[in-house]
């Protein structure tokens, strides 16, 4: 049988919402890898193995896709990465917090180095993008999370200045273990003793504590 007389390959059939899914899942890898204007639809296409006609079926533009694609699955992500103050009231002193906070500390990190990829591309992909995304969604996130720690924070902290600590932290982890060589987990990638020094710096600080002199 010759070429033209094969039988035309049928398209495989997939639900709307199934089709829908498979586009967006394809569509995070290219935008963390190309951002927004980077990425081109023929590229996000090839990945969900679909035509370029198929994702304007679903989508009415390209930002559209973005929108749907990375934007709204950050802000859920990052909603969701905030901690219940509750947890913390129950702790008897920094030691125990530490020890209930360790936990929390490990997930959120998980968290952040999960949904770094799509963060970059939200924030980095165009200037005025990035700038509605964090005044619109990231800052009252990020000041909400602050709130959370009111009443469990030393005095002279601001609120808003712990909530975007605790949010920088947490992307510079990520950050080094997206472009960095490893050595933050030992290459080995558990998060686990990360954890641990986040909680350490979180609750405690960084500064030395110099011993108070006999009769100060």
């Amino acid at each position: 049988m010759s070429a033209a007389e094969k039988p035309a390959r049928r398209r495989t059939y997939m639900p709307a919402a199934q089709r829908r899914a498979q586009i967006i899942e394809a569509a995070q890898g290219v935008f963390a890898h190309a951002n927004l204007k980077g990425a081109r639809t023929r590229d996000i296409a090839r990945a969900a193995a679909v035509n370029q006609a198929t994702i304007f079926e679903h989508f009415a533009s390209k930002e559209a896709l973005f929108e749907e694609a990375v934007i709204q699955p950050l802000i859920a992500a990052m909603r969701g990465m905030h901690g219940r103050k509750e947890v913390y009231e129950t702790a008897a002193g920094p030691e125990e917090m530490a020890a209930l906070a360790r936990a929390s500390s490990e997930r959120h990190l998980e968290d952040m180095d999960r949904v770094f990829p799509l963060l970059a591309a939200a924030l980095f992909s165009d200037p005025d993008l990035g700038r509605a995304l964090y005044r619109e969604h990231i800052a009252p996130l990020l000041r909400a999370r602050g709130a959370i720690l009111k009443g469990l924070t030393r005095e002279g902290l601001a609120l808003d200045f712990v909530g975007l600590a605790i949010f920088g932290m947490q992307m510079a982890v990520a950050l080094d273990r997206h472009f960095g060589a490893g050595e933050l987990t030992g290459g080995t990638g558990d998060l686990t003793a990360v954890a641990e020094q986040f909680t350490r710096m979180a609750t405690g600080g960084f500064a030395r504590h110099k011993p108070e002199e006999d009769g100060a």
